[in-house]
């Protein structure tokens, strides 16, 4: 397992150039991910159509990825990118280990290649849940990382089965009506009871944690899932700057907890605190994204981040699903 320094020190195969948000937490984790994989093994990218496709892979305006200025003649520098439709990166990367494998078996290929796939969570849990279960149950080895923004961000901030309760989206309107009132689905034990070898939620922001995890993934027998809270600018309304501190409060406060589980091994809750009273409180959390501004609002004399009249009770409803994701 590489050092923190080691890894920081390595070439990612993720460049500038890309049309993502300034600060995005997606271009963050591709960084991380593009580092990690400078081991010497050759990554296959599977990629389904997301923010993280269409704004790092516009052919031949922005092609946001490369390692190095030339193409490198070392097999485990070399990289390849497919791109697929939204729901189908999972079984696009099962069908590239089954034939890395079968070349393996007959002799044609004498050298490792690991896979990665790549989507949003609209098109994971939305679009491609089936895909994306199917290739679990079927124990593919290969990484698939989610990223979690809680909305169809690449088209128009829709709601999406990952989006938290009584956030304002462009289908789950907060003007004259309370915004989402669908709990999101529970895609952690999801992925674990489809037969995971590996699941996580965490992000970029927990940096030494993220790209040790990404590292250990990769080596997982089975599939490994690696879902990625990616706190959005402009879907979540926040001022640019402020993703990282955002995705430390998310996580600390227990909307969507630090986690890390192996099968096999088990798994624990990093960076957050089981009882209430000693976390952030989740208006803190709320109070930076005007996507609840609905909700709470900042006290002109306090500076604190209050409920607003009449939506004490919703507030309450929040604390409560959110005790429950830290307890699961």
């Amino acid at each position: 397992m590489s050092s923190f320094k080691e890894v920081a020190l390595k070439d990612s195969c993720f460049r500038a150039g890309s049309t993502l948000c300034p600060g995005c937490m997606e271009s963050v984790a591709f960084q991380n991910i593009g580092r990690v994989t400078d081991n010497g093994v050759k990554t296959i990218f599977t990629i389904g159509t997301s923010c993280a496709e269409v704004s790092t892979l516009a052919f031949p305006n922005v092609v946001a990825w490369g390692r190095g200025d030339d193409s490198s003649d070392d097999f485990g520098k070399t990289f390849a990118i497919l791109h697929n439709v939204f729901e189908s990166a999972p079984t696009l990367a099962e069908a590239t280990r089954d034939v890395a494998d079968a070349l393996t078996d007959c002799g044609a290929l004498d050298r490792k290649v690991q896979i990665i796939s790549t989507g949003g969570d609209g098109g994971a849990f939305s679009i491609g849940l089936r895909t994306l279960l199917h290739t679990i149950h079927r124990r593919a080895r290969v990484t698939i990382v989610i990223l979690v923004n809680e909305i169809f961000a690449n088209t128009g901030f829709q709601y999406s089965p990952a989006t938290m309760p009584y956030a304002d989206t462009s289908t789950t309107p907060a003007e004259g009506a309370p915004g989402n009132m669908n709990p999101p689905l529970d895609y952690i034990h999801l992925a674990i009871a489809a037969g995971a070898g590996m699941v996580a939620q965490l992000s970029p922001a927990h940096g030494k944690l993220f790209v040790k995890t990404i590292e250990r993934s990769l080596e997982v027998d089975g599939t490994a899932v690696i879902f990625v809270p990616a706190p959005c600018i402009s879907g979540w309304k926040f001022e640019d700057g402020q993703t990282v501190e955002l995705a430390l409060l998310g996580a600390r406060s227990g909307v969507f907890p630090a986690f890390v589980w192996e099968k096999g091994k088990g798994g624990s809750v990093k960076d957050c605190e089981m009882n209430a009273s000693e976390r952030p409180a989740i208006e803190d959390f709320l109070g930076m994204q005007r996507r609840f501004g609905h909700l709470v609002a900042r006290d002109k004399e306090s500076g604190a981040v209050k409920p607003r009249p009449g939506r004490e009770q919703d507030i309450e409803n929040l604390k409560a699903w959110v005790q429950g994701n830290v307890e699961r």
